[in-house]
């Protein structure tokens, strides 16, 4: 928001550089409140406890695109929940920032193999849609090769809808992507097939 509050708190993913470590990749909790006394400091993280992961983006259950103004609408989105998936393992983490912003806590884990039974891999960019849903980007099919996708899930409690994309054609890489819903026009980038990109580590849905 333009004229919003100043932020006192920043949310930063953190890739675990020894992929043998048990805690795995995980969400920094910054202060940025200068009143405060832990200003500038890490003071909370967010364990996906799950080795092999490499958390790239970040995304909101919800943005702008989708507060939308509805007099029969039972509940306008609230922008509570923060979605960090995996590249590298396909996992998809769930927080709840609202509970206690200062410390995050993991509300729901999305399984890799939920992606694999819809034959797309590597999720990458998380965007909410203008209906609610969240859409997440994806690179590659169930074994690693390029494939430009999209993932859906529902806004409440994030049960997969299937991949966006209908019919046989799809692109060629995936990577980024964002929309304009005025023009109903979406950009999408590519980057490359995930499995020459991956560092595999032993991975057991």
């Amino acid at each position: 928001m333009r004229n919003g509050p100043r932020e006192k708190l920043l949310y930063t993913v953190t890739v675990q550089p020894n992929l043998e470590d048990p805690h795995g990749d995980y969400l920094s909790t910054v202060d940025v409140d200068p009143e405060s006394t832990t200003y500038c400091q890490v003071i909370h993280r967010t364990f996906t406890n799950r080795r092999g992961n490499e958390l790239h983006h970040s995304g909101w259950n919800a943005c702008s695109n989708c507060y939308y103004v509805d007099s029969n609408a039972k509940e306008i989105p609230k922008r509570d929940k923060l979605i960090l998936p995996s590249i590298n393992s396909d996992f998809i983490y769930i927080l709840d920032v609202v509970s206690d912003p200062r410390k995050p806590s993991l509300w729901k884990t999305i399984d890799g193999s939920v992606l694999n039974s819809h034959n797309v891999t590597a999720p990458h960019t998380t965007h909410c849609l203008a209906d609610g849903k969240v859409m997440i980007s994806t690179l590659g099919d169930a074994d690693g090769n390029a494939k430009g996708d999209f993932i859906l899930f529902e806004a409440e409690n994030f049960s997969c809808l299937g991949t966006w994309t209908k019919g046989d054609q799809t692109a060629l890489c995936g990577y980024d992507f964002w929309y304009q819903p005025y023009f109903d026009v979406m950009i999408s980038t590519e980057w490359g097939a995930p499995k020459k990109f991956r560092r595999y580590v032993v991975i057991a849905y």
